[in-house]
């Protein structure tokens, strides 16, 4: 998931979750759970933070709630991890790292459009199925720096494996690698920003239109095919936007 729609917190006092953070609290931070047992029961929670976090979101999120979710007493959630914020960091650290699921799929296209509609089809299913949970994204963000800088680092890796991916399919263009970066920071940008209008803020001009995931995640890959690579795509990869392929000023 791309950072773009997310605005950093200023200010803010955030509750930090770690170790370290703790210490400064005067409090000690919980053990990693020594036993499988401990180790189920801490994903368990984790899993059901991320069920309540869809639901509730993040602000008016209570620790009872994610407990009610897993079907356990409080007391559990405590044993774990110190609050909110420590549970919910957890919930959402292996979330945001986008490269990392990506990476971990064992069968993934390698011709360029279909690379582009593969990765398109899975931020657009994430951001359909889990509203409630992206906007807490952002609020988390906004309000916890020690998440800020680790959602930020996650988007910066994902960004420079889209630049290595377009340094590589096009090497006679000349760009160096900072400007491939920022190539991939426009095209990723845009392509965040519709998903979150489309499936968070649910803006009805955009609804009436991307009825399917494959729609929306076709149109995507047909804009950022022509944005990168200055031609159309196959009039086979095209399905349903064949008049995006005329999209050119008069000569």
């Amino acid at each position: 998931m791309a950072k773009s729609s997310v605005k950093a917190g200023k200010g803010r006092a955030g509750i930090a979750p770690s170790a370290t953070s703790a210490r400064r609290r005067g409090e000690e931070a919980p053990s990693p759970p020594p036993t499988r047992k401990g180790a189920r029961s801490r994903e368990n929670l984790k899993a059901a933070a991320l069920r309540a976090l869809e639901k509730k979101g993040y602000r008016s999120l209570r620790l009872t709630d994610i407990a009610r979710e897993a079907n356990v007493n409080i007391s559990l959630v405590y044993h774990y991890f110190h609050d909110k914020a420590h549970l919910v960091f957890e919930a959402l650290r292996d979330l945001v790292d986008t490269g990392k699921v990506l990476s971990e799929e064992s069968e993934r296209p390698t011709e360029p459009f279909e690379a582009l509609l593969h990765a398109n089809r899975r931020f657009a299913e994430f951001y359909r199925d889990h509203p409630g949970l992206m906007r807490a994204i952002v609020h988390f963000d906004e309000e916890h720096p020690e998440f800020h800088a680790l959602y930020r680092d996650a988007n910066r890796k994902w960004m420079h494996r889209i630049a290595h991916n377009i340094l590589k399919r096009c090497p006679d263009a000349g760009l160096t690698e900072g400007e491939a970066i920022t190539v991939a920071y426009a095209v990723g940008g845009m392509a965040d920003k519709f998903l979150f209008e489309l499936y968070v803020e649910r803006i009805p001009d955009l609804v009436q239109e991307f009825d399917t995931i494959d729609k929306t995640a076709r149109f995507l890959s047909v804009l950022w095919y022509r944005a990168l690579y200055l031609k159309n795509p196959t009039a086979d990869q095209f399905k349903g936007f064949e008049k995006l392929a005329a999209l050119r000023l008069p000569s």
